[in-house]
């Protein structure tokens, strides 16, 4: 039985490459965010763009969950924010502003482009959905928010 909570996020430790590299970029071993959407499912953006898919898959993985107190009312509208980026393509935008971050640079275009593009990555999904409930989950901007902010976050709490 499913003991989250709809509109709860996840960071968890996935394998392989493009895993590897988020995870040596940001000096921490989580690398993917989704949210929990109800009936064992989550949202997330991936690189084939942003898709509803089963909690399950992670359930060999490790994991840790948010435990942000929201409204039934917060938790409803997070989730529908969330579910008008389904289909939406990846944030490729973001990606670079993040890799030119991870290299100790920021780089003005980069940086726009991320914060400016409606196409995302899985941590910048969690960070805009849970601003438009107005909890600011870091002190950065959405577009530029990791999953090792997320799991911090987490961890902290």
């Amino acid at each position: 039985m499913n003991q989250h909570n709809v509109g709860d996020y996840f960071v968890v430790h996935t394998n392989g490459w493009a895993a590897r590299l988020i995870q040596f970029g940001t000096r921490s071993k989580w690398n993917h965010a989704g949210i929990y959407i109800g009936n064992d499912q989550v949202i997330e953006a991936r690189p084939i763009g942003v898709k509803i898919r089963s909690i399950h898959e992670y359930d060999s993985l490790p994991i840790i969950w948010s435990n942000e107190p929201l409204t039934e009312t917060e938790r409803e509208n997070l989730v529908k924010f969330a579910k008008s980026f389904e289909n939406d393509g990846y944030g490729i935008g973001s990606i670079i502003a993040l890799g030119f971050k991870c290299l100790g640079l920021s780089i003005f275009p980069a940086n726009w482009l991320a914060i400016h593009e409606k196409k995302v990555i899985c941590s910048q999904l969690v960070a805009w959905c849970y601003s438009h409930v107005k909890i600011k989950l870091t002190n950065k901007p959405h577009a530029l928010v990791t999953p090792a902010d997320l799991a911090k976050r987490i961890l902290e709490n």
